[in-house]
């Protein structure tokens, strides 16, 4: 798994979590701009998860194998559970699901990346 695209991915992430954080802090709603910059994060996250997948099938195996299919599992649907749940409340607090579905795909992708450090 490339480091150089965890990191892409990452940044992308905290960029527009930071994004929501500041449209909850101005007291607004989810607007198509954000939805926008979470669908680039998620294109992002798909690129990850085909690179991860590339991984496991042509390089060394992690040792956490299973760990490491289940974060590349759920790693897609951190930001469209998130962006869903936003949709669907529709008050300004559900902003905040964003930010929680950002910092969640840093976390995955972050701890992906050190998982497949570890190989046999």
């Amino acid at each position: 798994m490339s480091g150089t695209l965890v990191a892409v991915v990452c940044g992308l992430a905290v960029v527009v979590g930071g994004w929501a954080a500041l449209t909850a802090a101005r007291d607004r709603r989810v607007g198509r701009p954000l939805l926008a910059g979470l669908a680039v994060v998620e294109l992002a996250v798909l690129v990850l998860v085909v690179d991860g997948v590339a991984t496991l099938v042509s390089g060394p195996r992690p040792v956490e194998l299973a760990t490491s299919i289940a974060y590349l599992v759920v790693a897609p649907f951190a930001l469209p559970a998130g962006a869903f749940w936003a949709l669907a409340d529709r008050s300004r607090a559900s902003v905040l699901v964003l930010l929680v579905a950002c910092l969640a795909v840093v976390v995955i992708a972050y701890r992906a990346f050190l998982l497949f450090q570890v190989t046999r």
